[in-house]
């Protein structure tokens, strides 16, 4: 995901990140957003009129922000069963509303997923929250977090891979995920008592901004009772020396997705190491780039393949 944006810049209001985002789609942008075909989408058009594209000097369709959102909610309601020629004659405002009936009485996944994207596409911040709301009444954050999030975010990744959402859209619905991590956090807190000695330090190297992972894993260690320092991002290597002064006999969390940049992988790892074992603790290591270090083996040193191989040691 990119990292050309400032955190700060996530909750931006969303008259400032339209400026930043394209307003039109073409059909093929449709048919990766939406996962209808262009060839079912050009016969709804011409059969039904759902879609009233503008064409360009070449004659390409081009869509607007509300088709797209039309064209997803059109895209729910005949997964659910609804016939296209049915849906088709609706009005705008009837579509949304069986949309919000629909969010009512159903909690599937791919439901949920549809909901947050099209909130990232419109940047809807209520749609968003309610559709977590929806989902919190009936099952603890952790799950919500690992069978609904985690999902969105992997759709989210291939999406801008593909050149189909831009920075915007993804740091826009990141700081809503931000958000909602940190309030359950906040919530679960009350669980740590009053004087509880940090089991666990979690940290990002310098230059990683990405830390909705981490973030998760200080709500389940928090969830648990145990006591947490969270660091956050950008921790360059040398910082670390006051908390291991600090704190000895704990457990170093990072995730490593891009970086670090201060030095070669495996070369930050041993500098890493180093310096917790001189405070008597682990070190443990997750992320994407954990599969290169190759047979690295050390004491004190664990590595996790995935989020879920670590947050397992936590539910």
């Amino acid at each position: 995901m990119p990292a050309d944006m400032p955190l700060w810049l996530l909750c931006a209001a969303p008259t400032v990140l339209m400026n930043n985002i394209k307003t039109e789609f073409s059909i093929g942008d449709l048919e990766d957003l939406t996962g209808v075909k262009a060839h079912t989408i050009r016969i709804w058009e011409k059969r039904y009129g759902l879609l009233s594209p503008q064409r360009s000097g070449n004659n390409l369709r081009n869509y607007s922000l509300d088709e797209l959102r039309k064209l997803l909610n059109v895209v729910l309601l005949t997964g659910y069963g609804l016939k296209i020629s049915k849906v088709a004659k609706m009005g705008t405002a009837e579509i949304e509303m069986m949309v919000g009936e629909i969010r009512v009485g159903r909690r599937d996944i791919s439901h949920s997923v549809h909901l947050f994207k099209l909130a990232m596409m419109t940047f809807d911040q209520p749609l968003f929250l309610d559709a977590t709301d929806h989902l919190l009444a009936k099952m603890p954050f952790s799950e919500v977090f690992r069978a609904y999030y985690l999902p969105f975010l992997e759709e989210i990744g291939l999406m801008w891979q593909a050149g189909k959402i831009q920075p915007a859209h993804e740091h826009f619905i990141s700081c809503l995920i931000r958000m909602v991590v940190m309030q359950q956090t906040a919530l679960c807190s009350r669980k740590v008592r009053k004087g509880t000695v940090p089991g666990y330090v979690l940290f990002l190297p310098f230059g990683e901004i990405h830390e909705l992972g981490l973030m998760y894993l200080q709500y389940l260690i928090t969830l648990q009772g145990s006591g947490c320092v969270y660091l956050g991002s950008n921790i360059p290597l040398d910082s670390l020396s006051e908390v291991t002064r600090l704190f000895t006999g704990v457990t170093f969390i990072t995730y490593l997705t891009v970086l670090p940049e201060e030095k070669p992988l495996q070369q930050y790892i041993e500098a890493l190491l180093e310096k917790v074992r001189g405070a008597d603790s682990d070190l443990w290591v997750v992320g994407r780039r954990v599969a290169e270090l190759g047979p690295m083996e050390a004491e004190g040193l664990r590595r996790f393949a995935s989020l879920e191989e670590i947050a397992a040691r936590f539910t």
